[in-house]
């Protein structure tokens, strides 16, 4: 609701005005005369900020004291809200368009006012510079941005460093440390649930004349390919290791040694020979493997270790390029 402009003795007048020039804020008061306003008052700081060349400014329109048709449009359409509204409204607005002086921004209250004559009416505004709190709010949020991303970099750093702790480097499966830690935590969790825990041992055959014959970049082709291999070849729970050298463990919770077994025997009859080209060279290797199960064979990752390691001795000497059960020797 609008409010009249009571009856004002000059003296205190005088004092208003006195007091307003005093203020750091852009205080004026505009005459709304049919589409056009016109200035009744300004305070010192206004005045000094949109005439720096001392101009008359009380008396003129608007649209003349602002010259740029875009900024005059902005200014006009918040006038017309606040008019429209008829009670005080707030908004941000920028000097983008007025003259070269640096962008500044101000926070704007406006009211509609009634004149004393009941019909004319005048709009009262209020504006002042936050620009020094919008650049302090901008360079927080840049800042904070900045540190997003530092915090985002060190996160991925974090997780690339765990990775490379608990990664072999050429072949990206995990490495021994891992594994005594998994197969430790399966076993305890096996006991308490009641299920078994499989482990395989694979060894590629003859691969010391491989890298004897053919040198160790072919060596690292096929220790790299036959990682892909095993990795294709378990399921999603299964924990595949690269334990040293050729040789890898595969940790298989939930599957006897009999389930495991058949699984094996099949994957082994797709894989056993693999075959491999590197440049002109075309390579062909095969590979024994050894099985031992938890609790069966032991209830510790120590023991049921070396029980899959005893299994894969087995077949390797037994004539390599297949898979022994352990216990199997000691029938």
């Amino acid at each position: 609701m609008t409010s009249p402009i009571s009856d004002i003795e000059p003296a205190d007048v005088h004092l208003l005005t006195g007091m307003l020039d005093i203020m750091a804020d852009h205080v004026f008061i505009l005459r709304v005369e049919g589409e056009r306003y016109r200035l009744a008052y300004c305070n010192d700081a206004m005045d000094t900020f949109m005439n720096p060349e001392r101009n008359m400014l009380f008396g003129r329109y608007l649209d003349e004291i602002v010259p740029d048709s875009d900024l005059y449009q902005r200014i006009s359409e918040n006038y017309s809200r606040a008019l429209a509204a008829g009670h005080m409204i707030r908004y941000e607005e920028n000097t983008e368009g007025f003259g070269p002086a640096p962008l500044t921004v101000f926070e704007t209250s406006l009211s509609p006012l009634v004149g004393q004559d009941g019909n004319t009416v005048y709009i009262c505004g209020i504006s002042r510079d936050v620009t020094a709190r919008r650049n302090a709010e901008v360079a927080l949020k840049q800042t904070n941005e900045t540190l997003e991303q530092q915090l985002l970099e060190n996160r991925h750093l974090q997780q690339q460093l765990h990775q490379e702790a608990i990664r072999d480097p050429l072949t990206n499966l995990f490495n021994r440390r891992y594994f005594l830690e998994s197969l430790t935590r399966e076993i305890n969790r096996s006991e308490r649930e009641n299920y078994s825990v499989t482990l395989m041992m694979v060894d590629i055959d003859h691969f010391k004349n491989l890298n004897d014959d053919h040198g160790h970049t072919a060596g690292d082709l096929v220790l790299i390919e036959f990682s892909k291999l095993l990795c294709d070849g378990m399921r999603k729970e299964d924990v595949v290791c690269r334990w040293g050298g050729e040789e890898f463990l595969i940790m298989m919770p939930g599957l006897s040694l009999e389930d495991a077994h058949r699984r094996i025997t099949k994957w082994r009859r797709n894989h056993s020979v693999m075959e491999l080209t590197l440049g002109d060279l075309q390579l062909v290797t095969r590979f024994s493997a050894g099985l031992a199960t938890a609790p069966e064979h032991g209830l510790n990752p120590g023991d049921l270790i070396n029980a899959t390691d005893k299994a894969l001795y087995r077949a390797k000497t037994l004539g390599r390029d297949q898979l022994q059960l352990s216990g199997q020797d000691e029938e």
